[in-house]
């Protein structure tokens, strides 16, 4: 089943709304939780605990999720992850202690199980909507709902306190999820009779999504301390850095879309590797102006694109995968981006001890590399039945 072209863009707005209102909820809290934690009478080291056991389980749970999401109607598994956050958001403001905190975090931090479900739900119900289209809009959507937030979140939690703050966040979730609530049902997927668990398993696009893990991995190294870089190479302080992150967003808003219309249709994924290249000569602009404003913030603008290149990683691979095989597949987008970080932040660490402009020369190393993997891995067969209803690859050769 698929929507028609009327029907199909109503899901996709009901989609963005639901994402920008749990953008604006999560935007409240999320950056303020180390701080909240430690005033619940944490450590650092249980604070670190408390945040990388729910970003461990989501990881270890993504492929598994997907091989049962393949199997079954989408919207129920996907609804699960909305009140499931919403639980865990509750949770978090009832807490007296840490110890009580960190079930509410790690059951909020695991909904996130629902973000391989939404693209295969997008991709079967899009009708003749470009998936390139779709998820940079909903990334765009999501971006603008955190532009401004974290600085209101925490003026509110300084004048009435985190509890409030959680609380608020909580009925934005709330109205969040009705939205979701209202997306229309999809039909049982419909596998191969003749399928073997073999044959299922050979038809994901393995390299691309190893491709993708490299390049992840390599553009998590340039991103993990990168904070840290500009405080104390750039002098900047936390005001700018707040600055910073709303620039980012502004650039995944902007930059995402544009891209995302760029890459409908075409057998290589040029414009999904242009993001990536964007984020690369914000690597280069950043070692040489670090302490120049306008440098800085350009620089963080065009990091904005990298972060639309993961929406168009997850549209590339559904184009690579088999139907009965899409929510499988983008868990594995999701896995690699979970798992790039787990890698790249102690590797990172290492490397900005030696020299805090280290990973950023890393990065700028070894990105064009990773880059041309996925260029090989990501590109589409000419053929017809490659392509989903109402996108199809030029007969007399891939438009580039």
């Amino acid at each position: 089943m698929t929507l028609s072209s009327p029907a199909s863009w109503r899901m996709i707005r009901l989609l963005m709304i639901s994402e920008i209102l749990w953008a604006l909820g999560e935007g409240l809290f999320f950056y303020l939780i180390p701080v909240y934690v430690q005033e619940l009478g944490a450590t650092p080291t249980q604070i670190g605990i408390a945040l990388g056991i729910g970003e461990l389980i989501l990881t270890a749970i993504y492929l598994p999720v997907g091989w049962v999401t393949d199997r079954l109607p989408h919207k129920p598994l996907m609804l699960g992850g909305w009140l499931a956050g919403l639980i865990g958001v509750l949770t978090m403001a009832g807490a007296a202690d840490w110890r009580t905190f960190i079930p509410g975090l790690t059951l909020y931090l695991v909904s996130g199980y629902c973000l391989p479900i939404i693209h295969a739900y997008v991709a079967r119900m899009a009708g003749p909507i470009p998936l390139e289209r779709v998820f940079p809009l909903l990334s765009a959507s999501y971006a603008l709902g955190g532009v401004l937030t974290p600085a209101l979140g925490g003026w509110m939690a300084q004048q009435w306190g985190m509890r409030r703050v959680l609380f608020l966040s909580a009925a934005l979730f709330s109205l969040s999820t009705l939205a979701a609530i209202r997306l229309p049902a999809d039909p049982p997927p419909q596998r191969p009779s003749h399928q073997s668990p073999v044959e299922f398993w050979r038809g994901i696009p393995w390299p691309f999504g190893l491709a993708l893990l490299t390049l992840f991995t390599v553009g998590q190294l340039g991103l993990v301390l990168l904070p840290n870089f500009l405080q104390q190479r750039g002098g900047w302080t936390k005001a700018h850095l707040g600055f910073f992150a709303s620039l980012q967003a502004i650039g995944t808003i902007v930059l995402g879309p544009v891209l995302g219309r760029w890459d409908e249709g075409r057998a290589r994924p040029l414009w999904l590797l242009s993001a990536w290249g964007l984020g690369w000569i914000a690597f280069m602009l950043l070692q040489i102006g670090f302490s120049y404003l306008p440098v800085v913030g350009g620089a963080m603008f065009l990091l904005g694109g990298l972060y639309a290149g993961y929406s168009l990683a997850a549209a590339r691979i559904l184009r690579l995968a088999p139907s009965e095989a899409r929510a499988t597949s983008s868990a594995m987008v999701h896995t690699a981006r979970s798992l790039a970080l787990t890698l790249a932040a102690p590797l990172a660490g290492l490397l900005f001890a030696m020299e805090p402009a280290r990973p950023l020369q890393a990065a700028g190393l070894a990105l064009p590399l990773a880059m041309g993997a996925v260029f090989w891995t990501g590109t589409l067969a000419r053929r017809k039945e490659t392509a989903s209803p109402g996108w199809t690859l030029e007969e007399s050769g891939p438009r580039l």
